[in-house]
């Protein structure tokens, strides 16, 4: 209980986070990390704000999970912590459904309501989002983000630096794509390939990277 847990992001996101973590019970004591100048000058939601480079030397060991929507930019935190010596941990908001089956990897954060059912698995400093629904045997890859309402049926899989939008729908045995985006809304009947944006219903690819 003595451990104190590192939040990487004083922003929106971050908020959501530092509820997270008090709703588990686990941590006595909560900071945030931010590269901001700014703020380390100030609290923030009542917990000290220290800047990035003094924070990662000062708390080497330590659990942390980093608040950061972007996903390239929270990848690249999460590895920058782990060199430093910080131990990713999860998050499980305290009102989300968890199957005992599934697997949540280190530094992800599953927010309030949402539900990861039988046999799925969420690969490390992923996002699953408010009221998401990652249904069974689904496979989550690495700094992920599936946004709020979100919802995925059985033995869907989703590719690392990937973006489910905000109540999209991916059919059953659909295959999201590596840094793929899917568009609020947009509902993927087969699959979106790799580093395109898919939107509409059903879900089309709109742009290549």
């Amino acid at each position: 209980m003595n451990n104190p847990l590192v939040i990487w992001g004083a922003g929106g996101h971050g908020k959501v986070v530092l509820d997270v973590a008090r709703s588990t019970g686990r941590f006595e004591r909560i900071v945030f990390l931010d590269d901001d100048a700014g703020k380390p000058c100030a609290p923030f939601c009542d917990c000290a704000v220290i800047s990035v480079n003094d924070g990662l030397k000062r708390f080497a060991g330590h659990n942390f999970v980093i608040a950061v929507g972007d996903n390239h930019t929270r990848a690249k935190c999460f590895s920058q912590a782990l060199a430093q010596g910080l131990s990713a941990t999860v998050l499980i908001h305290a009102s989300a459904v968890v199957a005992p089956s599934a697997s949540i990897g280190t530094g992800s954060v599953i927010m309030p309501g949402a539900i990861v059912n039988a046999g799925a698995v969420i690969g490390e400093d992923c996002i699953i989002n408010t009221a998401a629904v990652v249904e069974h045997d689904c496979t989550i890859g690495a700094h992920a983000h599936i946004s709020s309402r979100a919802v995925l049926g059985g033995k869907v899989s989703v590719g690392q630096l990937a973006l489910v939008g905000v109540g999209a729908i991916l059919l059953p045995f659909a295959a999201i794509g590596e840094e793929s985006i899917v568009g609020a809304g947009a509902v993927v009947l087969k699959e979106a390939p790799a580093h395109c944006t898919v939107v509409g219903v059903p879900a089309k690819a709109v742009t290549y990277a």
